[in-house]
């Protein structure tokens, strides 16, 4: 990795709930090849502690797990969970980078609900409108709070930090294919407290949107509706899914009324995006993280939505032993959010 600046040379850091995972790629032969990955338990809702200690505590696990990965690097890109941050796609007069800058930092308090001086703020020209001539630019915002504690974490974990993105931009470069650059793409990310909705043409973000349903919300519907300790909830969960056939039906009908209330919002996302955009076609919507594996989602997810649905495959556009396939494929679920991270100067 020698041969590598210093904004080439960093590993993907994913800061979950209730895990960690690391992912380094290196460019060989013109393709984002696998340097290293790993992940590690820790316990749940400790990053979301404001605590000193437990940010000691998350600082310990990062540097364990990078140790036991090999990782190779002291430079980070982190994810930020979009419920830590606020996104928006504003539209502003064609001007030059500085000029709108300028304009942005005076009329982003129009866009993000909390107090400009309590914020950290980047930007990015996405688009341009071609009756107008004006800008689609995309306005992400994360309270100074939340940066600095992630900040501060990296830091005592002995890295250095490069950068914070929101997560559904890293998995938009984990899942989607570069080079179809018209096709419009739903990623749903299923996580254990949050669910994010995203739609993209190509790489380039219209709508980043959360809801507070994930996996979580799942495990413990089952658990009280069955009368379930949470470790067979899980169990029940992961076997039964929304399977109607398989013990009459049971887990089904406790998952439904959940299941349907992300539906409603895929759809009511679909609907705001389809009225500013009714010339687009959106072609299919993409399942990732751990829940996206349940027995029989996809299809229902599918027949309430009408349109194709598939399950992410982060590592289609990364070289890899072939020795490694059967590994890969069995926690690839998890891992895209990392690899976005990590294709962040490859893709």
């Amino acid at each position: 990795m020698e041969s590598f600046n210093q904004e080439q040379n960093y590993f993907g850091l994913d800061l979950g709930n209730s895990s960690i995972k690391v992912a380094q790629l290196r460019e060989l032969s013109g393709k984002p090849t696998l340097v290293t990955y790993g992940s590690i338990d820790m316990p749940e809702n400790l990053l979301a502690s404001d605590s000193p200690i437990d940010q000691d505590r998350v600082a310990e696990y990062v540097k364990q797990l990078a140790s036991d990965a090999n990782v190779s690097s002291k430079n980070v890109i982190a994810s930020l969970p979009s419920t830590a941050s606020f996104t928006s796609i504003i539209k502003l007069p064609k001007l030059s980078h500085d000029e709108l800058g300028e304009s942005i930092s005076y009329q982003a308090d129009k866009y993000i609900p909390i107090p400009i001086n309590q914020a950290k703020l980047d930007w990015a020209v996405i688009g341009e409108y071609p009756d107008t001539g004006e800008l689609s630019v995309l306005l992400v915002a994360a309270p100074n709070n939340i940066a600095n504690k992630y900040l501060n974490i990296i830091q005592k974990a002995g890295f250095e930090l490069l950068a914070l993105e929101i997560n559904a931009l890293a998995l938009a470069r984990s899942l989607t294919i570069p080079t179809q650059t018209n096709s419009t793409t739903i990623i749903v990310d299923i996580g254990t407290l949050s669910s994010d909705i995203a739609i993209f043409t190509g790489q380039v973000p219209q709508i980043i949107r959360s809801i507070g349903v994930g996996s979580k919300a799942l495990r413990r519907v089952v658990s009280q509706n069955l009368g379930l300790d949470e470790t067979q909830a899980d169990q029940f969960l992961k076997k039964f899914g929304l399977q109607q056939d398989k013990i009459e039906g049971q887990v089904y009908k406790t998952l439904k009324p959940v299941i349907d209330h992300v539906v409603e919002e895929i759809i009511k996302s679909i609907k705001y995006y389809m009225d500013k955009n009714p010339q687009s076609n959106i072609e299919k919507i993409i399942l990732t993280g751990g829940t996206s594996a349940l027995p029989d989602l996809p299809i229902y997810i599918a027949n309430s939505t009408h349109l194709t649905v598939e399950i992410g495959n982060p590592w289609t556009n990364i070289s890899y032993p072939a020795n490694l396939q059967q590994n890969l494929a069995s926690v690839s679920l998890n891992y895209a959010t990392a690899l976005g991270l990590a294709l962040r100067n490859l893709a």
